[in-house]
């Protein structure tokens, strides 16, 4: 861990040198006697003297000191656990708001396709207490709700604003997995990624893209999941062999992604269980040891300086209402 000692305004201690007033010899509480060889020898109030002027000046200090902001910045600590490094990558296309495994406009309502992946996407998280989780969106162009972070209750409030509003027109899904893959670029490596694409459609992608994913992912070393929310009779069965010339998009985006070199898993979700069978299945396999640095927020000490101030003042204030001002 990093222990580095800073200060937020050090040219304060300036101030400092103060704290020393209290020291000096005062005679402004000093009481008139006729004899003092008649005055015993007062040994307590010695010591109580030099304890409330040695709290003046503790006190003193403490209160220059946590002015100019003592603490430590830039701190690391090493951590070890079970877990790895998430992308959840989200369609919120307007398909998404569209009932799921529906079977034509006489079909009765049902939940939405975005519904059960929020419902599905939340409960996996809370599974996974170790990972490093980030989301992302995308439609029209890709959105990233939630950089990487170990927060799990700023993913969850990502994924929850989901539903507010529609969704987007269309479905660029080449630019949010590419988008995806950069958030990886220049991150330091602690065990397992994977990036977990939930999506109701497919693209046709272009020999450029397909090298651009392929290169990321290699480079990366990232898992892909491909969840794939299928809507009844308008979505086609992906493990299905069909002819090259009868192909929907959904299914040459599959056939891409069994090319990779990297990992690849399809999941085919018509209903909520699916989904939950297919998130289940994602929990087991993405479960080994990693280990990663954190960086942990600046830690203040000025706050102890001001207990000591408020102490010494305290101890002050005591003394002072045992002190005798007057012989009368």
């Amino acid at each position: 861990m990093n222990m580095a000692f800073d200060l937020t305004y050090p040219w304060l201690l300036v101030l400092l040198p103060l704290a020393a007033l209290p020291l000096l010899r005062q005679r402004a509480d000093a009481l008139a006697f006729s004899w003092i060889a008649w005055l015993p020898d007062d040994r307590v109030g010695q010591w109580i003297g030099w304890i409330g002027r040695g709290s003046a000046a503790l006190a003193m200090a403490a209160i220059v000191l946590g002015l100019a902001g003592p603490g430590r910045s830039h701190r690391e600590v090493l951590r070890t656990g079970s877990g790895a490094q998430i992308l959840i990558l989200m369609d919120r296309s307007a398909s998404m708001d569209e009932t799921m495994n529906s079977k034509g406009v006489e079909s009765p309502g049902g939940e939405s396709k975005n519904k059960v992946a929020r419902a599905s996407l939340t409960n996996f998280i809370a599974q996974r207490p170790n990972d490093r989780l980030a989301f992302m969106m995308f439609g029209t162009s890709p959105v990233l709700a939630m950089p990487f972070t170990y927060d799990h209750r700023a993913i969850d409030a990502a994924i929850a604003a989901t539903a507010v509003g529609r969704g987007m027109p269309d479905t660029e899904l080449d630019r949010g997995l590419l988008a995806a893959i950069g958030e990886f670029n220049g991150a330091r490596f602690s065990g397992r990624r994977a990036i977990v694409l939930v999506s109701d459609g497919g693209a046709k992608l272009d020999a450029p893209v397909q090298r651009l994913i392929q290169d990321g992912l290699l480079r990366n070393q990232i898992a892909l999941y491909f969840i794939y929310l299928r809507s009844g009779v308008y979505s086609p069965d992906l493990n299905a062999a069909l002819p090259a010339s009868e192909s929907s998009a959904e299914a040459e985006l599959h056939r891409y992604f069994l090319s990779l070199k990297t990992p690849y898993r399809l999941f085919q979700a018509g209903d909520a269980q699916a989904m939950k069978d297919a998130m289940a299945e994602i929990n087991r396999q993405q479960n080994a040891l990693t280990s990663f640095v954190e960086r942990l927020p600046r830690q203040d000490f000025s706050p102890y300086c001001f207990a000591v101030a408020l102490a010494g003042c305290t101890l002050l204030l005591a003394l002072r209402l045992f002190q005798v001002r007057t012989w009368a």
